[in-house]
């Protein structure tokens, strides 16, 4: 790798961290002024601020291809500024040449990207859910091996998971006596909300233990269905389960492996599992957009009318995927091809509109090596 590459690949790294960082504060910032008014008696200034730090990076993935764009731009346009890109293809490096060490910079970012909404960003978005519920009162403790967990008066009820929609999957709830003994265990192999606090349980099974002298006994009741059950309302439920979006790869997959056992819809678990897969592939996408921006001519004041474009485009691209990945859900059942093309149609499209513009600013003559 020559002294120039590396160069090149610096000033794209460096670039899109520095963007990264701006995108980070701002993110900081609005997660702020939306969280504070919630601060009342039970829920400190303390905790609404410890709620934005955590979820912050799980945000900031969500915005990283538009924050690679900005500082891939800036970086490389101040290159172009400096005459630093024209020296170089008229030193007879081709516009391919170029390209090459700019997209390998796009890796580092990837990887430094996808490293970051994998670990830090998953598990922010799950303790600050956690400890947003908790410091409210509410009861809720949340984790993905164990499930949810909720305490109401006598009752301690578990949910194995819990899906978008309104779905529980395997429920248990423990009645206690006034000796905090388990007085009565009951379980459900799913449950349905049917509005409110109120539950439609299914394969219902309940054990009422006696605790009488002299040994006591356990009387079990059986039924197929059982309407208008009070558990936990719905509210709740929005607070503590995660979003798929900022859930990691492999939640994801252990998601959609259990639904697509038991034949439930998995499409917008599907979705997110794939928008996380191409995250990646954005980010390079991205990079690639620029280059037909930074070679493009900046007479006349041009550079502010393309970074301009830019940005925009990368408000475009985060707002396209938005649209297409709510398609999954709507059309994606019995379709398994939905999910997987609301996550690739996006940076596909971007990826041929960059393409296309590089040759447009630059013909074929001049882009072959």
């Amino acid at each position: 790798m020559g002294l120039l590459d590396r160069y090149l690949i610096r000033v794209v790294v460096l670039g899109g961290l520095a963007s990264t960082a701006a995108f980070g504060l701002l993110i900081l910032i609005f997660g702020a002024i939306d969280e504070l008014p919630k601060v009342d008696a039970t829920y400190h200034v303390l905790d609404a601020m410890t709620f934005v730090l955590l979820t912050m990076p799980g945000y900031l993935y969500d915005f990283y291809p538009a924050a690679v764009l900005v500082g891939g731009l800036l970086g490389l346009g101040s290159m172009a500024a400096h005459s630093e890109l024209t020296v170089m293809r008229a030193s007879g490096m081709s516009m391919l040449r170029l390209a090459r060490p700019v997209l390998l910079g796009g890796v580092i970012l990837a990887l430094l990207g996808m490293l970051m909404g994998e670990t830090v960003g998953a598990w922010g978005q799950e303790k600050a859910n956690q400890m947003r519920a908790e410091a409210r009162g509410s009861g809720v403790s949340v984790n993905l091996k164990s499930g949810l967990w909720l305490r109401d008066g006598d009752r301690f009820i578990n949910v194995q998971q819990a899906l978008v929609g309104g779905r529980l999957n395997h429920v248990r709830v423990f009645t206690i006596n006034a000796q905090s003994l388990p007085d009565r265990i009951m379980t459900a192999s799913y449950a349905t909300s049917e509005g409110g606090d109120l539950w439609r349980l299914y394969d219902v099974r309940e054990s009422t233990l006696s605790t009488a002298p002299p040994g006591g006994a356990v009387v079990v009741h059986t039924e197929p269905v059982r309407e208008h059950v009070h558990l936990f309302s719905q509210k709740i439920l929005n607070i503590a389960v995660l979003n798929p979006r900022h859930m990691n790869i492999i939640q994801l997959s252990t998601y959609v492996r259990y639904l697509k056992q038991n034949q439930l819809d998995a499409s917008a678990y599907t979705a997110a599992l794939w928008a996380r897969v191409f995250a990646p592939i954005s980010v390079l996408v991205m990079l690639f957009v620029t280059l037909p921006f930074v070679f493009a001519p900046q007479r006349g004041g041009g550079a502010g009318r393309w970074l301009f474009i830019a940005i925009v485009l990368g408000v475009v691209y985060l707002t396209l995927g938005q649209i297409v990945s709510a398609f999954a859900p709507v059309y994606g059942a019995g379709h398994a091809w939905v999910p997987f093309l609301s996550a690739a149609l996006p940076p596909v499209l971007f990826g041929g509109l960059g393409f296309w513009a590089l040759r447009r600013f630059n013909p074929a003559r001049r882009i072959n090596a």
